[in-house]
């Protein structure tokens, strides 16, 4: 698989809504692509998004990308550890910028196989549910949003919650008293809950049904999360406390904090850091949750395509697509009501 050509971009990607964070509001979110090509005219797309995309993180992801593009050509890149692991080794600075190459690089793999990526990977799951997200937002806002998307036939509903725990508990009493025979709730709490807080939190909310409950306290407070009985930990969902298979390794040590991995290729560096991450935790018997930024279909559907050839997979999160108004290509997957499968076209189905 020697690749003749590399080729990176930054692309201004229109939002459907606006958004703001720290007092600055967004209308579009920019996501880098690389497009790679082959001796035989076979072309690998993979993008990323910067968590934060601040106008620094996007730079820097672009000159990092961009200055290590040269590298890749006139090479046999056909995706194998050594290989993957110069990658991460060359941009270790930026694990969404190695995202971007790896996922190039396995779209270019499994299309000369003329197969799709999960079943180059090998497939274990056909579709999942996606959870569509809820901001922090009153309770009127909450079931207005609640509402909305039960009506576009989706029925995970995933709330963000942590800025106060008594409006959290009065929100979910809300939602699950609006259709709880058509939804399922699971909560992210953004590392914004204490152990007394978490404690009441669930406390009030137990017999609800919660499905999960995600980061619920800063990362440094892993071992704190032992203090509770396993079955809130294994509703308990890592997401900034796994960044990378090191992460993973301490959280697989018993007793084990989490009973769930949340895994973003644009935080663990691609599909070949995913699939360590989750052999390990498969190993463990740790059940897999996947989720994304705000991110083009191109990076979407390599989650997917990755989530789907993982047997401990559980859990999808993939809806940062469904907040663009515009992508650079089409494809990759079908969501209808709420249901995402991949395209079966070679690689990651997109064009």
């Amino acid at each position: 698989m020697i690749i003749t050509d590399a080729k990176v971009e930054t692309h201004d990607m229109q939002l459907k809504e606006p958004w703001a964070i720290a007092g600055h509001v967004h209308e579009s979110i920019k996501n880098t692509f690389i497009t790679l090509k082959d001796t035989e005219g076979n072309i690998g797309i993979g993008s990323c998004a910067t968590q934060n995309d601040s106008e620094e993180s996007v730079k820097a992801c672009f000159d990092n990308l961009n200055s290590f593009s040269s590298s890749l050509t006139g090479k046999d890149l056909t995706p194998n550890e050594n290989i993957l692991s110069w990658v991460a080794s060359e941009l270790s600075s930026s694990p969404e910028g190695n995202a971007a190459v790896d996922i190039a690089l396995h779209d270019l793999w499994a299309k000369r196989q003329k197969k799709s990526l999960v079943e180059a990977l090998g497939k274990k799951h056909q579709s999942f549910d996606t959870s569509i997200t809820i901001g922090v937002a009153s309770l009127e806002k909450t079931i207005e949003m609640a509402e909305k998307h039960i009506g576009n036939g989706f029925s995970f509903l995933k709330i963000k919650i942590g800025d106060c725990v008594e409006e959290d508990i009065e929100r979910m009493k809300a939602l699950f008293a609006l259709k709880p025979e058509e939804i399922r709730i699971r909560v992210d709490a953004n590392r914004g809950y204490s152990k007394e807080e978490l404690i009441k939190f669930y406390g009030e909310t137990l017999d609800l049904g919660l499905e999960l409950i995600e980061q619920p306290m800063e990362t440094d407070q892993n071992d704190e999360m032992l203090y509770f009985p396993e079955e809130i930990r294994k509703i308990c969902v890592a997401d900034e406390s796994l960044k990378n298979f090191d992460h993973a390794m301490h959280l697989v040590q018993e007793p084990k904090p989490f009973g769930v991995f949340n895994i973003k290729l644009m935080k663990c560096g691609g599909v070949f850091a995913a699939k360590k991450i989750a052999a390990l935790a498969q190993e463990n018997g740790i059940k897999l949750m996947w989720g994304c930024f705000d991110e083009s279909k191109v990076s979407i559907s390599a989650a997917l395509h990755t989530a789907l050839s993982c047997e401990n997979t559980q859990y999808i999160d993939l809806d940062g697509f469904f907040d663009l108004g515009w992508d650079l290509i089409e494809g990759g997957y079908t969501c209808e009501n709420g249901v995402m499968s991949v395209i079966e076209k070679p690689g990651l189905g997109i064009y």
